[in-house]
C-alpha cells in the first residue's frame, strides 16, 4: 500500500503541473474565477496572477504535508506504545499523510482543469463540468472516513 501511495503522489505531481501549464497556456489575459446566475463572468483575475497563485498554493500545502510527516517520523516509537507512541499507528498515519497530500494534489488538478475549461481561449461553450466540481471533494471526504478506520482500528 505504501509503494502505491508513493507512486499516486508522484503521479499527482505532474498531473497538476500539466493541469497547471495546460490551462495556463489556453487562457486568455484575464481569468474568470466566479461566475453569475446567467454565466457572466463576475471576478477576474490576471492570467500571471493565476500561474503563480496556483503554485503558491500548492508548494504550500505541499511543504506543510511534508512537515507533518517529517514530524510523524521523528517520533519515537514501540509495538506496545499508546496513541502516536504506537509504531503501527505512526506508520499508518505517515501513509495516510502521503496520500492525502495525492488527493489534495488531484483536487488542486481538478480545479485547475475547471478553470481552464470555463476560460478557453478559443470557445466560449460551457462543456458539462459536474465531474470536476464534486469529484475532488468526495476524495477529501473518503479520505478523512479513511483517517477515522485507522483511528479506530485496534491495535496491540
Amino acid at each position: 500500500m505504501d509503494k502505491f501511495i508513493g507512486f499516486f503522489r508522484t503521479v499527482s505531481y505532474l498531473l497538476f503541473l500539466a493541469a497547471l501549464l495546460w490551462s495556463y497556456a489556453y487562457m486568455v489575459g484575464q481569468v474568470t474565477y466566479r461566475f453569475d446566475t446567467n454565466g457572466d463572468p463576475v471576478y477576474m483575475v490576471d492570467r500571471n496572477m493565476y500561474f503563480f497563485g496556483a503554485m503558491g498554493i500548492f508548494i504550500f500545502a505541499n511543504a506543510v504535508c511534508a512537515v507533518f510527516i517529517q514530524t510523524l517520523k521523528k517520533i519515537t516509537t514501540s509495538e506496545d506504545g499508546v496513541g502516536l507512541r504506537n509504531r503501527s499507528l505512526k506508520l499508518d498515519l505517515i501513509t495516510w499523510t502521503k496520500g492525502f497530500t495525492g488527493i489534495l494534489n488531484l483536487f488542486f488538478a481538478l480545479i485547475m482543469f475547471f478553470l481552464g475549461l470555463m476560460n478557453l481561449a478559443e470557445s466560449h461553450e460551457s462543456p458539462t463540468l459536474g465531474f470536476y466540481v464534486y469529484l475532488g471533494p468526495i476524495l477529501i471526504i473518503a479520505w478523512f472516513f479513511y483517517l477515522a478506520v485507522l483511528l479506530g482500528k485496534r491495535r496491540s
